[in-house]
């Protein structure tokens, strides 16, 4: 048999608990992304006296930053139950 037929043959079909985790963050971290650059880009490209709206793009980037910081947490948690080494948001040890 060959390497990549081992491979395949020893990979489980359906994705590992840890994989699913892993997938569900990088998921919901996508679009949170595309959110806080739009609600930036519309900041900075607002008119002078749009003070309400410029409040409510900054009052956005907090809400994503917020929802950043619980990712993080979870995955700071499951690690710390699985026993892993717990890492930060770009998988650096902390």
């Amino acid at each position: 048999m060959s390497v990549a037929h081992v491979a395949l043959v020893e990979r489980p079909l359906a994705p590992t608990y840890d994989e699913t985790i892993r997938e569900l963050i990088h998921e919901l971290r996508q679009p949170l992304s595309s959110i806080e650059a739009i609600a930036y880009y519309l900041e900075m490209t607002l008119p002078a006296g749009q003070s309400q709206a410029r409040h409510y793009m900054h009052r956005l980037q907090q809400l994503v930053e917020r929802s950043n910081e619980i990712l993080d947490q979870a995955a700071l948690d499951y690690k710390k139950q699985d026993g892993a080494e717990p890492t930060t948001s770009i998988g650096v040890p902390s």
